[in-house]
């Protein structure tokens, strides 16, 4: 009996079982008659992340930057495209970008990757991206070289080479010309920059007057020249020296003077050694001294710089000391800004001033005869 009642229970159980999973399925068919009488497909219907809307943010190149989302994203290459939102969909997730660390990144196809080194007189600076530019404004990092300031030094630098590179010239300045001397007067050399481009300025505005290539004719002849811009001589005195033969030259000036008439008195006699090899004299020249007078015995009535009388024939003392002094000094008075009326036409200066400029005609041929010189105006 037991037996019997046990069986009787099971089979009862298995008809309930079986009742239920019929009821299931019929349940199942009509849930999938209403979506679209097909059953969910676990590869077809996942969402991917390339079927979402295309509004990631895309990094200019010129800023690398790690850009982290809310939900999950592809790893994206540079482009030359520029930053913008997608214009038909609004990106609902919060994007932070921060700077790139520990990552390299190149340069899209057809952009330039410029390694150079920036060059030694530049400063880079670099102007921070505005994130907080308009829809459809260009984002980006700029980099701009800009030249250091020049110093006094750079200056005088490139004013000497300037100089130089135009006449054919050597100048040197401050602890270059340290330990000079010449006819055993030693010389103080300039070490404030400020006197140095007073003094280079001066040279160039008097270099200007010459012919461009006297100095080069000059220097290509065999005499190449120096220009040394010094302080002072031990002898303060002493305005300007000229150390020449026939294979260089050196003119020293003392910045303590005034600079023109020292340099086109001193350029004369660097002028004067070159016409000398050039085979030029002045033999003629003491015929426009009075009779009686002798080199090197000063007499003061004799110096337009004393009596201001246009018959002198001497333009100051010093140029009574010797032929070369007079023919020097003569030339600083025809270089002069203004014109002495010792210049007058057929006055004594007059005639030595027009024996230089006509020897320099014939022999120079860097100088003309047919076109007036500066030295030549007042002849």
């Amino acid at each position: 009996m037991h037996k019997n009642r046990m069986y009787k229970r099971n089979s009862n159980y298995a008809i309930i079982l079986f009742a239920i999973s019929f009821g299931l399925i019929v349940y199942g068919l009509v849930l999938d008659y209403q979506n679209n009488q097909r059953l969910f497909d676990p590869v077809k219907d996942v969402i991917s992340i390339s079927d979402q809307d295309d509004s990631t943010i895309h990094v200019d190149t010129t800023t690398p930057s790690d850009t982290t989302n809310t939900t999950t994203s592809t790893t994206e290459k540079p482009t030359e495209t520029t930053t913008k939102p997608s214009s038909n969909t609004t990106n609902t997730t919060t994007n932070t970008t921060k700077p790139s660390t520990g990552t390299t990144t190149k340069p899209s196809t057809g952009t330039k990757n410029n390694t150079s080194k920036p060059k030694d007189n530049a400063t880079i600076i670099t102007r921070p991206s505005n994130n907080n530019q308009p829809t459809g404004s260009t984002t980006e990092n700029k980099t701009e070289l800009q030249p250091k300031p020049l110093t006094i030094e750079d200056i005088n630098n490139n004013l000497r080479k300037e100089i130089e590179n135009t006449y054919s010239i050597t100048i040197k300045y401050g602890a270059e010309t340290q330990g000079y001397s010449v006819a055993g007067i030693s010389t103080n050399p300039i070490y404030d920059s400020n006197v140095i481009n007073n003094q280079l300025t001066r040279l160039k505005n008097c270099m200007s007057v010459y012919p461009r290539e006297l100095f080069r004719e000059i220097k290509n002849g065999g005499i190449p020249l120096t220009v040394m811009l010094i302080n002072s001589y031990a002898d303060n005195t002493i305005t300007g020296v000229t150390d020449s033969s026939y294979n260089d030259a050196i003119i020293s000036i003392a910045a303590v003077h005034p600079f023109e008439d020292s340099f086109f008195h001193e350029s004369y006699h660097y002028i004067e050694r070159y016409l000398f090899k050039k085979g030029a004299n002045y033999n003629s020249w003491d015929s426009f001294n009075p009779a009686d007078f002798a080199w090197g015995t000063i007499n003061g009535s004799l110096s337009y710089s004393n009596t201001f009388s246009p018959y002198a024939p001497f333009v100051n003392n010093y140029a009574q000391s010797a032929a070369a002094e007079d023919r020097a000094s003569t030339f600083e008075y025809m270089m002069a800004s203004s014109k002495a009326s010792c210049l007058n036409n057929s006055m004594t200066v007059w005639r030595k001033g027009k024996l230089l400029a006509d020897t320099m005609d014939l022999v120079l041929s860097s100088v003309r005869p047919d076109v007036t010189e500066y030295w030549e105006r007042y002849l």
